[in-house]
């Protein structure tokens, strides 16, 4: 009996169809493929069970080649050796690997951009970015700041800074999901002096479209393109400011971004501020960058980027927009 049970359990692991699934932070994982679908793939792990992984987190997923069943003998003893030996066998005939869970990554880039001209004027300019997202299956988590000073003849003429952070947690299996931002803003010749403003509200996906290359064996995406649009609600804090009350805004915005190779990345948000405390009253920001990584310079990129952002009324004598375009050189780490 104990024999005839080693054999079933070996003969069905050998007819079930063997994967194996590589994720992007470079776990192996062996099982079975349940399902794929455009977002999830669905896979049975012998010893973590059945999981659910979206496919941004999958790098390669094959199935390895079939093999015929071993055939195990049992030991002389085995009939008289009881539960033990059985066990012993069964061990034996199938050999699990632990895997470790899926973790995290972090994405971080730091870029300079300097500027010198001189003529019938004489200016510089200096520009600092800070870019950091950290990513799982279940959220994303993205940091941004800059600092920007620009001098005329020797004079400041901008003095800026801005740091923000937001969170995303998609609702698994669906296009929904909901998000959580914060961002400081100081600028020394805006109709405010310091600014503090969050929200928080609903995603929704509106697109998403992968290209993979079935000639390349670790499937990586070579093109991605995906477009987000977002809604809730937030506030609006100034300080050094006319208006210092505290302002209830709405958030209507588009979030894009386009993997258009390994070496090229585009990124475009636009959001609308509408003011709830005070109807025809509203902000606009946009922002978009272009990133090329250099070939033969590892982790270096050059970078093609503006900053917009529109406010309807700002105090006397200040513009009303705020447009910076900018190029820099990143480095990643």
């Amino acid at each position: 009996m104990t024999t005839l049970i080693i054999l079933i359990v070996t003969a069905v692991l050998a007819i079930e169809p063997a994967w194996e699934l590589q994720l992007t932070t470079g776990e192996v994982l062996r099982g079975r493929l349940i399902e794929q679908t455009e977002q999830l793939v669905i896979f049975e792990h012998p010893v973590l069970g059945r999981l659910e992984i979206p496919v941004d987190g999958v790098r390669s997923l094959h199935e390895l080649p079939s093999e015929p069943p071993p055939v195990i003998a049992p030991p002389p003893a085995a009939e008289t050796a009881g539960v033990s030996v059985a066990a012993t066998a069964l061990d034996d005939a199938i050999v699990v690997e632990p895997q470790k869970a899926p973790k995290g990554t972090w994405d971080s880039k730091f870029s300079l951009g300097l500027n010198a001209s001189s003529g019938k004027t004489e200016e510089s300019s200096l520009r600092i970015n800070l870019d950091s997202v950290y990513k799982d299956s279940r959220k994303k988590l993205t940091f941004d700041a800059f600092y920007l000073s620009k001098t005329t003849d020797g004079d400041i003429t901008e003095n800026k800074l801005t740091a923000g952070v937001r969170g995303t947690w998609p609702w698994e299996g669906s296009s929904w999901g909901y998000f959580g931002q914060g961002r400081y803003d100081f600028d020394e010749f805006q109709s405010w002096r310091h600014r503090v403003t969050g929200g928080a509200g609903l995603t929704y996906l509106l697109a998403d479209f992968d290209n993979i290359d079935p000639e390349n064996q670790d499937s990586r995406r070579l093109d991605r393109f995906t477009l987000t649009g977002n809604g809730g609600l937030g506030f609006n804090k100034e300080f050094g400011s006319v208006d210092a009350d505290v302002s209830f805004e709405g958030i209507l915005g588009v979030e894009l971004a386009w993997n258009i190779s390994r070496r090229q990345r585009l990124s475009f948000d636009w959001t609308y501020f509408p003011n709830i405390s005070e109807q025809g009253q509203y902000r606009l920001v946009s922002r978009g960058t272009w990133s090329l990584k250099l070939d033969r310079m590892d982790g270096i990129s050059l970078n093609l980027g503006y900053n917009y952002e529109f406010q309807s009324r700002p105090d006397p004598g200040v513009d009303p927009n705020d447009l910076q375009i900018y190029a820099t050189i990143g480095v990643d780490f």
